[in-house]
């Protein structure tokens, strides 16, 4: 399928072909009719693709946090982080129109042939989260329905002004969603005023002035700002004309500088609009499909959706009349030079061809490739790690694999990911990866949600699996897991436990054979992440304890030869809000051999410290270990160092997977010693602060 991006110092917007999104649990796919292009805000998108590194470097913080990664992680960091080699194009679009064609796990208010709404690209399938589509009333066109979301941001920002019947409301900004705001309130009854520099803007309606000097405008109620400009000059306008106790209301991209004064003498009231309303940018509501209760939030930004386009299907509002052109989706790209014109366009909608029909099946047909020694590998999952650290050790590890498909949920990061790194991406879809005959392995690099589905799926279609942890959220996920490899002739499952296998594991391995070890402490130092950073997320991410502290009970496990036994974990807890802080935790482990680790999640150090420090002790020896490249070791009284350049192990994890695929060597991992891991990660999650230990 086409979707229109803009690509990374590439001004010009382009239509790229992709695989059609997936629908995940609780998404519908779309295949748009229409959709309304909204050129201040996709302007505005396209500038910030375009920001050089120079301008990004005039941005103090922005030198501190590469100071910082430079210190941690060295010049390679740095480097990767100024010139990523992963650009994933700026998808565009966010009002648009169309038919439901599938339904992903949990969706029950749609059907396929429903007609829908939603906040999707402008592309010729999108997937979105069924809370953020509605369904078209069967008397609503389906090209005015295409302003939906557009409505629903003008609609927010009126409610969050508070008018009513009679109120006098002056716009500032008669762009589409100044219109659109002009048009709610004349329909809920308000006296309004739109005012906007643009003759063509203000032409033939007699309420809208090209400036408040040449309209009468006294004792104004609220004034609503939809402009987007770099002048302070509509906040000012705005305090002059609104009276007192008066609100105003920004729903446009401008300055804030206010007259303290101003707004002190006349007690004034500022508001800033956020999108479509409640829900907007919250992953609980736009990802998880979670509502909030209507008897407390009112207004969220679905039922403004519903709002919007029940006033379009009963005829309270009209909208066809402010649609400058209707352009064909294949000539999208040059839309938007239009809006730098000096005659601009009001808006633009762009119309899909829907008669013509991709073809979505996989091909049987297709060439297989001459067989080689290497192992063919299939990547579920384009991410920022499979761009920064995968794909740079597989391009290392080209004589022993090659990667023939890589599949993402939405397509465009796997394709992206697939040019960057010169993929032949013969396979494009997780179907296609998972049937194709010549696809010896996969990598399952997707959101940890996932994780266990795919390996089940990827057992059954008898592929060895490389997966990053966590294996698997849930202690039911690993029973049915256990169940694949049970009924899976040959099963091979590899876990990206990659600690394990650095130098300095292996290093000192090789010390403990003669001096086991009974201690282990180690301590995590990692940036914090926002509450709703998906990793904190437990439907999606598990929580960071499972998500990545797992892997220094992984390395216990390794470097005791024992399984872990029992577990407990505790956090601090904000008593004030009575919020346990889950980015802080600590967990201890006792294993089958009597051997003890403590480990320490701390997301709330000063920065500057080490990401991982090691400590192994017994037998009257010690080796201490900082971020798997400084060892110190003391052992009697010799007291010794080691430097090692190689890293974490990734490079080595992924040697020794295709060394297995090809059956040069065993599976370093038993499935007793994955099942017990992976259940110590889910129980030190699920159990923080619980007060006891719990038995693996």
């Amino acid at each position: 399928m086409k979707q229109l991006v803009v690509e990374k110092n590439n001004p010009d917007p382009i239509l790229l072909d992709t695989p059609i999104p997936k629908p995940g649990p609780g998404e519908v796919l779309i295949k748009n009719h229409y959709s309304v292009v909204s050129s201040g805000t996709e302007l505005a998108a396209i500038e910030v693709a375009n920001t050089s590194v120079g301008e990004k470097l005039q941005n103090s913080s922005n030198i501190e946090k590469g100071l910082n990664l430079l210190k941690n992680d060295g010049v390679k960091a740095v480097w990767n982080a100024v010139f990523p080699k992963n650009l994933i194009p700026l998808q565009l679009g966010y009002s648009s129109a169309g038919e439901v064609v599938q339904t992903g796990k949990g969706v029950s208010g749609f059907h396929v042939g429903d007609m829908v709404v939603s906040n999707g690209n402008h592309a010729e399938y999108v997937s979105v989260n069924q809370n953020l589509c509605v369904r078209i009333p069967d008397n609503a066109d389906i090209k005015e329905s295409a302003f939906t979301v557009l409505g629903s941001i003008a609609l927010h920002g009126l409610r969050l002004s508070e008018t009513s019947l009679g109120s006098k409301v002056v716009v500032i900004g008669l762009g589409i969603v100044g219109q659109l705001v002009c048009r709610l309130a004349e329909a809920q009854g308000s006296e309004v005023i739109g005012i906007d520099p643009d003759e063509k803007r203000t032409e033939g309606n007699k309420n809208y002035f090209t400036s408040i000097d040449k309209a009468s405008i006294q004792d104004v109620d609220s004034v609503i700002i939809t402009a987007a400009t770099s002048s302070n000059e509509p906040i000012e306008v705005a305090t002059k004309i609104a009276r007192n106790k008066a609100k105003i209301v920004v729903v446009g991209d401008i300055p804030l500088n206010i007259s303290r004064n101003e707004f002190y003498y006349k007690e004034l009231e500022l508001v800033v609009s956020k999108s479509y309303g409640p829900g907007r940018y919250d992953k609980q509501y736009e990802v998880l499909g979670k509502d909030y209760p209507i008897e407390y939030v009112r207004w969220t930004e679905n039922r403004n959706f519903e709002a919007f386009i029940k006033l379009l299907s009963q005829g309270q509002i009209h909208l066809l009349d402010l649609v400058s052109e209707e352009v064909s989706f294949d000539e999208a790209p040059s839309v938007y030079k239009k809006f730098t014109e000096e005659t601009k366009p009001l808006s633009v909608v762009l119309r899909y061809d829907i008669k013509s029909e991709p073809k979505i099946e996989f091909t049987p047909d297709i060439d297989l490739e001459p067989t080689t020694s290497k192992v063919n590998l299939g990547i579920l999952g384009a991410g920022n790690f499979a761009s920064t650290t995968i794909m740079p050790i597989l391009k290392e590890l080209k004589k022993d694999c090659q990667v023939l498909g890589v599949a993402s949920s939405t397509g465009l990061s796997a394709q992206s990911l697939a040019t960057n790194f010169k993929i032949k991406n013969k396979y494009t879809t997780e179907e296609e990866i998972l049937n194709s005959p010549e696809i010896d392995a996969v990598l399952i690099l997707t959101p940890h949600f996932n994780h266990a589905e795919l390996v089940i799926k990827a057992l059954s279609k008898g592929k060895a699996i490389y997966v990053e942890k966590p294996l698997a959220l849930t202690s039911d996920s690993l029973v049915e897991i256990e169940e694949a490899i049970y009924n899976a002739d040959n099963p091979k499952l590899f876990i990206g436990f990659n600690r394990r296998f650095s130098e300095a594991t292996q290093f000192i391995k090789q010390k403990l054979i003669q001096n086991p070890a009974n201690s282990i402490s180690f301590r995590f130092s990692v940036p914090p992440l926002d509450k709703d950073h998906w990793t904190n997320i437990k439907e999606i991410g598990g929580g960071r304890v499972v998500g990545e502290a797992i892997h220094a009970i992984d390395l216990a496990c390794y470097l005791f030869d024992s399984l872990p036994q029992s577990i407990s974990s505790s956090a601090p807890i904000d008593k004030e809000i009575n919020e346990v802080n889950e980015n802080q935790v600590f967990i201890n482990v006792n294993f089958a051999n009597g051997a003890h680790a403590s480990i320490q999640y701390f997301s709330e150090t000063n920065q500057s410290l080490g990401k991982e420090r090691i400590e192994v002790h017994g037998s009257g020896s010690s080796y201490i270990v900082e971020d798997f490249q400084l060892l110190r070791y003391l052992e009697g009284n010799q007291d010794k160092s080691k430097v090692f350049s190689s890293g974490k192990g990734h490079k080595e994890s992924l040697q020794i997977f295709l060394d297995y695929v090809k059956n040069n060597s065993d599976n370093p991992f038993t499935w007793l010693e994955l099942k017990s891991v992976s259940r110590a990660g889910i129980y030190a999650q699920d159990f923080i602060n619980s007060g006891q230990q719990h038995s693996v």
